[in-house]
């Protein structure tokens, strides 16, 4: 029996694999990209969640035979630790955190089957001020795509909470995501 893989936090779907491709996508995913993933075998009547207790086979070690590869210690390291990343709680911004750039800015968002695209206001290090109300479907965390000369930058946001118009996100990617450090180093050069 083949599987597949709906992974919601950056929309994408995966049919056909098998328990080996299953268990190295696992293997591939932050933990919070698991806890949004869902897996349904090909028969099932829905998609479920999929946990350690439930699929322990996809999340049992894998052994590798590493006898005939070279060592990764001849790699350089960027310091960044890419197995996880951890979503801080929203951050309390009484006086501003963050210098705010009164910069146009086309960005997206995307689900597995609808997009919203915008422009911001203004944008910080700390969120983006859209043009247009964000939609309801929009909720939790997701990625916002933010064009820029370097190319286009994702940053994992949340909906700022309290507002009277839904048209600002806060930025929750952590501050050692190379990303974040991309669109950090943009915002220092805007004007």
């Amino acid at each position: 029996m083949s599987w597949a893989l709906h992974n919601a936090l950056k929309g994408w779907t995966l049919y056909d694999l098998s328990d080996r491709e299953v268990q190295l996508m696992i293997k591939s995913m932050s933990v919070n990209e698991v806890k949004l993933t869902r897996i349904c075998q090909s028969g099932d009547q829905a998609w479920v969640t999929m946990t350690e207790l439930t699929h322990p086979e996809f999340f049992a070690k894998i052994n590798f035979n590493l006898s005939s590869y070279p060592s990764i210690d001849q790699l350089t390291s960027t310091g960044v630790d890419t197995e996880y990343f951890v979503i801080r709680p929203a951050r309390a911004m009484y006086p501003r955190l963050h210098k705010r750039h009164e910069v146009k800015v086309p960005c997206f968002i995307y689900s597995a089957t609808r997009q919203f695209h915008s422009t911001t206001v203004d944008l910080s290090e700390g969120g983006l001020h859209f043009k247009d109300i964000i939609p309801e479907w929009i909720a939790g965390y997701f990625i916002v795509g933010v064009h820029s000369p370097e190319g286009i930058i994702q940053l994992m946001c949340s909906l700022v909470e309290d507002q009277k118009e839904k048209k600002r996100v806060q930025i929750v990617s952590e501050e050692a995501d190379p990303q974040f450090l991309i669109y950090k180093d943009w915002l220092s050069r805007a004007p």
